[in-house]
């Protein structure tokens, strides 16, 4: 990639991650603000083509509280990255626009550190908007002053001895740079009180210059009533949420589609199988996301797959009603699936009728009704026969440590079967392994030990095994700890459930490298674990659950720091 096309694209995030925090997590919350400093958000959506096949923007400001503490997570973590040897020895051996951009990003640093980022010229609460315009990506990001900004640029210009070639788009400076093969581009415009970034094929450049500096407005604009109506919907308080128009997006891509695809086969084919994704399309026209709850120690995040009313009531039957029944206290990270199997397998089944009747309809040769229907028999056998002894599957891991060997020391883990017979699951294991039979396991949740040698080594140590049942589960537990188990309730049926402590994965992770042999730890290319370290003090506890609903497959995120 271009050294110039690199610089602009980090240097564009930096600019971009100055609206709220470098805290991953919650990213699509604090990216995000909303203030009277700079353009707002009225001036900022008169650009968006009113059907534009994306958007994410902001309605209401991030509270001062929850920015606060943001920011110092994103203080720390800058701090800590500007301050490593790695850091430091880029700028060192930093060229061009690598060393410039080590200086800018240390200009950055500063402002964020201090808590001066106004001094800078941007804003902690900035608006700002990403869109498609011609399904071209567009950046607008308000700036509070512009001559502040232009100025951190002169010291870091200064500070790396690097020339960053600016140009006049009209009256307004500007950047551009094209990768080596002169296809892409990627464009920035200063505007009086907003940056404009937009990344463009060669064909579209003229065209998407005119649009950043804004003498190419569409001809029917995006509106903050337009906005209002998209937050009731949805029911987003507005603190940073979007969708993506797959319809839309769709067709856009269709002319592109059947460009491409020419000479795969004939025309009449091709518009067939072209009508068949449509239908697809008509099922699952639109994907939204948003934040529900913003808090100081809370977060809460949607990303919803809108469907047709068909489809959601398919949809909804895939989860059994008893969830996963229990859940591991402390784990470093879990995951589990709660699926209806025959439920799934008549989805399927109704799926492939809707799949083999839209080939034959619109004459589409790739869709072979044969093959579908000899794949999705053996499907409905596996499901028949196996699985739908099974309500739900659950896993996780509370520790792990590894000897010097990289053997395993200690594991803690436990794997949990839902079912509505858990003993005749136990009789099932039992004629792959006689000796199960014999065994006497409580079904009041006590627990019993395998018997040594049950389950044959594969080298190195072998970790205690004990197995426990209750009404509606077998508990698997690998290792002495046997992580305690505590009763999950959700009136909300959940087709499947993760989660992630940040800090306890990496702390498991330090101790795995320092378990390393010496020859690994010296070879350079282990992580900085003072930053891993600060990385998971700033993190948090992050879940996700999938489930259904009438308007289609909505997936929640929840983060606790």
């Amino acid at each position: 990639m271009n050294t110039k096309y690199k610089l602009l694209t980090s240097a564009t995030l930096a600019l971009a991650l100055s609206a709220g925090t470098v805290h991953a997590e919650g990213f699509f919350s604090n990216l995000f603000g909303g203030s009277k400093s700079g353009a707002d958000l009225e001036s900022l959506l008169e650009n968006v083509p009113a059907d534009t096949a994306y958007l994410i923007a902001n309605k209401e400001p991030i509270p001062d509280k929850v920015m606060d503490v943001q920011m110092k997570r994103g203080q720390d973590m800058l701090a800590m990255l500007t301050e490593s040897d790695g850091f430091k020895q880029a700028a060192i051996d930093g060229k061009g626009p690598g060393k410039f951009f080590s200086a800018f990003l240390e200009e950055y640093g500063s402002a964020i550190t201090s808590g001066k980022i106004e001094d800078i010229g941007l804003s902690k609460k900035a608006h700002s908007v990403i869109y498609g315009y011609d399904m071209m990506p567009v950046m607008r990001l308000g700036v509070a002053d512009q001559e502040k900004l232009m100025a951190m640029i002169k010291r870091a210009e200064e500070k790396s001895s690097f020339k960053v070639d600016f140009s006049k788009c009209g009256d307004f400076d500007c950047f551009e740079a094209t990768d080596p093969k002169g296809q892409m581009a990627i464009a920035a415009v200063f505007l009086k009180d907003q940056l404009a970034v937009s990344a463009f094929s060669s064909d579209k450049k003229e065209a998407l210059k005119k649009h950043l500096m804004g003498e190419a407005k569409p001809s029917s604009s995006y509106t903050v009533a337009n906005w209002d109506s998209f937050l009731k919907e949805n029911n987003y308080p507005g603190y940073g949420d979007g969708f993506l128009n797959l319809k839309s997006a769709f067709a856009f891509a269709k002319p592109l589609i059947l460009q491409n695809a020419k000479g795969s086969m004939d025309d009449k084919s091709l518009n067939g199988c072209v009508a068949v994704a449509e239908n697809h399309i008509d099922n699952m026209p639109e994907i939204v996301f948003g934040t529900k709850t913003l808090e100081t120690a809370v977060i809460d995040y949607e990303l919803l797959f809108k469907t047709s009313a068909v489809v959601s009531t398919a949809l909804q039957t895939l989860a059994n009603d008893t969830n996963i029944p229990q859940r591991t206290d402390g784990a470093i990270f879990d995951f589990g699936v709660n699926i209806n199997f025959p439920k799934m397998r008549d989805a399927l089944t109704k799926y492939t009728s809707f799949l083999i009747k839209s080939g034959e309809d619109n004459k589409c040769p790739a869709i072979k009704a044969q093959d579908i229907r000899k794949s999705m028999g053996g499907m409905a056998m596996v499901m028949n026969m196996g699985l739908s002894q099974f309500n739900s599957v659950y896993a996780s891991v509370s520790d792990i440590e590894l000897d010097k060997r990289m053997q395993p020391k200690k594991i803690d883990a436990v794997i949990s079967l839902g079912s509505n017979d858990p003993a005749g699951l136990i009789a099932m294991a039992g004629m792959m392994a006689p000796p199960l039979l014999s065994l006497k396991i409580p079904d009041d949740g006590s627990v019993t030990k395998l018997p040594d040698g049950l389950i044959p080594k594969r080298g190195g140590p072998q970790p205690d095994i004990f197995l426990s049942r209750t009404e509606k589960a077998i508990n698997i537990f690998v290792g002495n700890d046997k992580p305690s188990l505590k009763a999950h309730d959700n009136k909300i049926p959940e087709i499947s459930f993760s989660s992630m402590d940040l800090q306890g994965y990496l702390k498991t992770l330090a101790g795995i490298m320092e378990a390393m042999p010496e020859a690994v730890k010296n070879s350079g290319d282990m992580p900085d674990m003072a930053m891993l370290k600060k990385i998971g003090e700033a993190g948090g506890k992050m879940f996700s659950t999938t489930s259904a609903d009438k308007r289609g497959l909505a997936i929640n995120y929840h983060i606790e720091y």
